[in-house]
């Protein structure tokens, strides 16, 4: 399943993002400078999910989007970046293909 996430008070153009990236689910954060919603989210991941953000800022810090990398890998789920076209399922299986040759 592609679930996407927006922060508090993201605008529009993001949340049309996360539609065109085929999100069957869209998370919004509930209160501002939190990601409470985020680490929610994240805890219902399901092997296989992608968790698709429109840019890695929205995750918070960069600490926090580190966490965040770290913890979706942990559930056997993959994260989109939109904005910064990371993808950790074709990005890993791409130098994984090349370290094989």
């Amino acid at each position: 399943m592609f679930i996407g996430y927006l922060p508090y008070g993201a605008e529009d153009i993001f949340l049309e993002k996360l539609q065109m990236a085929g999100c069957h689910q869209i998370i919004k954060e509930s209160e501002a400078g939190s990601n409470a919603g985020l680490m929610r989210l994240i805890d219902s991941l399901n092997e296989g999910d992608v968790l698709i953000l429109c840019h890695s800022s929205h995750a918070g810090t960069e600490l926090d989007f580190l966490n965040v990398l770290i913890r979706v890998g942990c559930k056997c789920a993959h994260f989109v970046s939109i904005d910064q076209d990371l993808d950790t399922l074709r990005d890993t299986t791409f130098h994984c293909a090349e370290a094989s040759h």
